[in-house]
Order: C-alpha cells, then sequence, then structure tokens
C-alpha cells in the first residue's frame, strides 16, 4: 500500500506546498496542514502536504489562517499544490491568497 507521502511525491514531486521550493525527495517532510494537537482525524490525506523543513518548523502547531496570512504567497502556492485538500482548507488558502496587501509605514 502506498503511503501518504509517497502519493504526493508522486502528484506533485518534492515540492513545499507553502514556498514552492523544490527540495530532495529524502529531505520533503509531511505536514498536517491543520495541526495535531487536538485533532482526532489530522492523519486523513485531505490534511496533508509535502513541505520543505524550513515552512514545516516555520509552521509547527500555528493554526492555518494564521500561518498563511503571515505571507501571502503561501496561500498561492498551497493552492496549487494542495487541490486534494478537504474544501474548507482550500477556502482558508483561496482567502488568503486574495487579502489585499497592506502598506507599511
Amino acid at each position: 500500500m502506498q503511503s501518504h507521502r509517497d502519493w504526493l511525491l508522486a502528484q506533485h514531486g518534492s515540492v513545499c506546498a507553502y514556498c514552492g521550493t523544490e527540495t530532495p525527495d529524502h529531505a520533503i517532510t509531511l505536514d498536517h496542514v491543520r495541526p495535531r494537537r487536538g485533532q482526532t482525524a489530522y492523519d486523513r490525506p485531505d490534511n496533508l502536504v509535502l513541505a520543505c523543513k524550513d515552512c514545516n518548523c516555520a509552521k509547527a502547531d500555528t493554526p492555518l489562517v494564521a500561518f498563511l496570512m503571515q505571507r501571502r504567497s503561501r496561500g498561492v502556492f498551497l493552492l496549487h499544490y494542495g487541490e486534494h485538500l478537504s474544501e474548507p482548507l482550500r477556502e482558508l488558502a483561496r482567502q488568503a491568497s486574495e487579502r489585499p496587501l497592506i502598506a507599511k509605514d
């Protein structure tokens, strides 16, 4: 039986779902889009993506919406590499990718 990680590698290659960085197959990590803490069905395929070590560590147990809002491009990449995700997760990514940029003073 093919693992979730192997299935994602076959679908997308070893590309980070949050930043689009190509990473060697052996170094790409499996990330739970909704953090594992407090979740009962966190290992479902519609909650898993491949992520580079930097993004996986930066996200850690951060709620998805907070992580996506830190950098608009994360929502864009997640929409592209996460078409297998549940509709609520795709909607969060869509909203984050379309939010207006806030000018910094």
